[in-house]
């Protein structure tokens, strides 16, 4: 007979019995603790990885001045957000509290060298023609304006997380950049609308003081019109005495040759003839003077409409320059605020809207010098002012013509008077004189109808004069009128509202930022899966059922129990312990300490008796659907895209209920707790009714079985 090899004695039993809960107790802390050491906030230590920037921008000029972007960018990521620069018109702040890499400055080929051996988990690349790009859409030609862009490499075989970590650092940056950019460029265009009003403004006052003095103008037309009517007509009812005047001296030449028995009454009427005739020749000579002053007065008239013809035109050509500059100025901000894919957006009409405005006032200004050049006229064909120019003048030789006609016909009626006593005579001399007379008196109708035609032309042009200084006045009030309204519609601002419009409009929309954003469920999620994995843990070191059960006189039930007793207390201290922690980590409140502490109590006896009756049910097999159920843990709580059939799975086993409660605690406004406690215990029930149910099955043993034994 061989000799029975002594088994252990209790003492080295009770030993590694102390040593296994030992064990147990301290897998779920450590569990916990390399969770959060090695995942707990990563962004709060970018700072000890390295990454590299490599600048290959050249630098452009704005107005004389160097905008060497790409350093500029280069400078904001070194630094935690877009830094300033003294290089050019470009000054951007960095970004407070960025949390960032520790950025590498280098060439392309250190670059790829240390992205390829993992000394660089990032490598941002900017190109050649970052500035140009950038500053792009400030030039002429708007077709022109390009988008600056960047390439982020992340190191072969990197973590899943590398490069959504090096693309959010780097948008950051150049996104302030960017805005900085935008809000130099709307700064500029709303100072542009404060500089257009004021000019603006300026104009409407000429236009106003133009629009009086064309009022002026038109009255005084008027008037001129209304005197050049009446010369007229008494020039009409000249030439017409005069004719009956000829036809009277043709008469007269005629009658001479009657002889001395008219004599006396011819001397009778030559006296009555000359008083009558000197009559004329004062009138006539006055009429002379009276025209003679106006064609004075007439004179520089083109020469000055012409003048202001010429200022009007300067004037619509200054203010079409204007409004192309602002119109020009308009369609840019247009292309700014994103027109072409949203034209039906407020601010897009109301751009719209100014440049129409802008257009109409153009047009106005252009009636205006249009009115003005149709009143000065032209000299070659004698229009507008210059035709009454050339009438007065035609007047002036007509009305002489007519003063020396009638001077000689007081001569000739103060001889015919004289030499009526001699009429018998002196008939030779009488038939003599009285042809002459006739002569001077055809002469003096010829000069009557000069004169009643060059009235005729001058009444004509005052009246021209008239409607076009008319057309001046109304056109000047309407371009005052257009003006007025354009200064109401353009908007004006002090440097302290462009600069915070400019601020607005560039960044209209503000992204949340990082304050008072929380870790989430990281925490919880750390302390569900250490308590699951301690649980398991626990089960590989105790049995899940008790080892002499045939023999026993316990029910199934307390045999159950009696089993999971020792499992459950050291699952409590370990929950107690766990709840501590992540109440520790999360600065928990004094309710909240009480319950991170009772939940921790409660996950961890539930994953226990769970734990217990998978391994009693299907032993390894139960053991390993545990620490599936722990990966299945991991997956669904690192990342959102997680697909929905994995997460409702979770939440169905009590892993989920446990997450969703420790959540709840930590996160006030997270949704889960009295329903997910609730689940909790059902699980727990659920187990221990479970491994009653396996033990009460172990307890039969059938005839086979014996006879085997």
């Amino acid at each position: 007979m061989s000799a029975a090899v002594p088994g252990p004695g209790p003492r080295a039993a009770r030993g590694r019995r102390a040593w296994t809960v030992a064990a147990a107790v301290a897998l779920p802390l450590v569990v916990l603790g390399l969770l959060l050491w090695a995942l707990w906030d990563p962004q709060e230590r970018l700072d000890t990885v390295q990454a590299a920037i490599v600048n290959h921008d050249e630098p452009v000029e704005i107005d004389g001045q160097t905008v060497p972007l790409g350093r500029q960018l280069t400078a904001g990521l070194v630094s935690g957000g877009a830094a300033s620069s003294d290089t050019g018109p470009v000054a951007v702040q960095p970004a407070a509290g960025t949390t960032n890499y520790d950025w590498v400055v280098t060439d392309s080929a250190d670059a790829s060298t240390g992205l390829a051996d993992g000394t660089y988990a990032a490598v941002v690349t900017i190109p050649e023609n970052f500035s140009a790009a950038a500053t792009s859409f400030g030039g002429d030609d708007p077709s022109a304006a390009t988008q600056a862009t960047l390439s982020v490499e992340t190191a072969p075989g990197g973590r899943a997380v590398d490069e959504a970590l090096a693309r959010i650092v780097t948008t950051t940056a150049t996104t302030v950049l960017g805005q900085t950019l935008t809000e130099n460029y709307v700064d500029g265009v709303l100072v542009g609308f404060t500089t257009l009003n004021e000019q603006l403004g300026e104009a409407a006052d000429g236009a106003t003081q133009l629009a009086d003095g064309a009022s002026d103008a038109n009255d005084g037309a008027v008037q001129l019109a209304d005197g050049a009517g009446q010369v007229a007509t008494g020039a009409d009812q000249l030439a017409s005495g005069v004719g009956e005047l000829a036809a009277g001296a043709d008469e007269l030449a005629a009658g001479t040759s009657q002889g001395a028995g008219g004599a006396a009454a011819l001397a009778e009427g030559a006296g009555a003839l000359s008083g009558g005739v000197q009559g004329v020749a004062d009138g006539a000579a006055q009429l002379s003077s009276g025209v003679a002053a106006l064609g004075t007065g007439v004179a520089p008239l083109p020469a000055q409409a012409t003048e202001l013809a010429d200022g009007a035109q300067q004037v619509s050509d200054g203010v079409g320059r204007l409004v192309q500059e602002n119109v020009t100025g308009l369609e840019a901000a247009k292309r700014a605020a994103g027109c072409a894919d949203d034209p039906t957006s407020d601010v897009c009409q109301r751009l719209d809207a100014q440049i129409a405005e802008l257009r109409q006032l153009a047009g106005a200004a252009q009636q205006v010098a249009d009115g003005n050049a149709a009143l000065a006229g032209d000299p070659a064909s004698s229009t507008g002012l210059y035709g009454l120019a050339a009438g007065v003048q035609q007047l002036t030789g007509a009305s002489q013509q007519l003063a020396d006609g009638a001077a000689q016909a007081a001569a000739g009626a103060s001889g015919l008077a004289t030499g009526a006593d001699d009429l018998a005579a002196g008939l030779d001399q009488l038939d003599a004189g009285a042809s002459g007379l006739a002569a001077g008196v055809g002469e003096l109708s010829t000069g009557a109808d000069q004169l009643a035609t060059g009235t005729q032309g001058l009444a004509t042009g005052a009246t021209d004069l008239a409607g076009g200084v008319g057309q001046l006045a109304d056109g000047s009030s309407d371009l005052a009128d257009g003006l007025g309204e354009a200064v109401d519609q353009v908007p004006s601002y002090t440097d302290d509202e462009a600069t915070h419009l400019a601020s607005v409009v560039a960044n209209p929309v503000e992204a949340p930022g990082t304050e008072g954003l929380g870790t989430g469920s990281t925490g919880p999620l750390f302390a569900v899966l250490a308590l699951w994995l301690g649980a398991l843990a626990v089960f590989v070191a105790f049995p899940p059922v008790p080892a002499q059960l045939l023999g026993s006189t316990r029910g199934a039930g307390r045999l159950a129990l009696r089993a999971l007793a020792l499992p459950a207390g050291i699952g409590v201290a370990t929950g107690l312990v766990v709840g501590g922690v992540l109440a520790a980590v999360e600065d928990a409140s004094l309710g909240g300490w009480l319950g991170l502490l009772a939940l921790g109590a409660l996950s961890s006896v539930v994953f226990v008796a769970l734990n217990q009756a998978l391994a009693a049910l299907l032993g390894n097999v139960g053991r390993a659907l545990s620490l599936l159920v722990a990966v299945l843990l991991v997956a669904t709580g690192i990342v959102a895209t997680v697909p929905a059939a994995l997460t409702g799975l979770r939440d169905l086993l009590p892993v989920g209920s446990a997450l969703g409660a420790f959540t709840a605690v930590v996160e006030p406004g997270a949704t889960g707790g009295a329903g997910d406690v609730v689940s909790l215990v059902i699980w727990g029930l659920v187990s221990v009714a479970v491994t009653t149910l396996v033990v009460a099955r172990r307890r039969t043993v059938r005839v086979e079985q014996l006879l085997r034994a």
